[in-house]
């Protein structure tokens, strides 16, 4: 059968053993170290990453919130200067109209007495004419 050989046996699992704890101290405590360390970094900026989305997130309200706040100070500017150009524009179409309507008024008046002037003239002709036509009627 197989013999074993009891000192090399115990020797084997000596030197077995020894490495592994030469292993354990060089190798595999430095690799997990090393592993946790870049875990730890990872989620760190993983956080980090997330904070900024939120930021970017409340930023963002911010700015929508300020931008429709320009928009309705700009409509309400505008409206209110479209409201001032209307009122402006009535009045002067107004004082336009209040001055033709007096123009007009003047016109009036300046006809009627030209009116009554030519019918003061033709009263003051009509003696003449009367003679006249009888003398062309005459002539006939």
């Amino acid at each position: 059968m197989i013999e074993l050989d009891v000192p090399a046996f115990i020797l084997t699992i000596v030197v077995f053993l020894a490495l592994v704890v030469y292993l354990n101290k060089t190798l595999y405590q430095p690799l997990l170290a090393f592993m946790d360390a870049r875990e730890a970094a990872i989620s760190r900026d993983e956080e980090l990453a997330n904070q900024n989305l939120s930021d970017v997130g409340s930023e963002q309200a911010k700015i929508k919130e300020i931008l429709d706040k320009a928009r309705d100070e700009a409509a309400s500017i505008k409206q209110s200067g479209i409201d001032e150009i209307k009122t402006k524009a009535s009045k002067e179409l107004k004082a336009k109209a209040d001055e033709f309507e007096a123009d007009f008024e003047t016109y009036l008046e300046e006809l009627a007495q030209s009116k009554d002037e030519l019918k003061k003239s033709l009263r003051e002709k009509l003696p003449e004419f009367k003679t006249d036509i009888k003398d062309r009627l005459a002539r006939i």
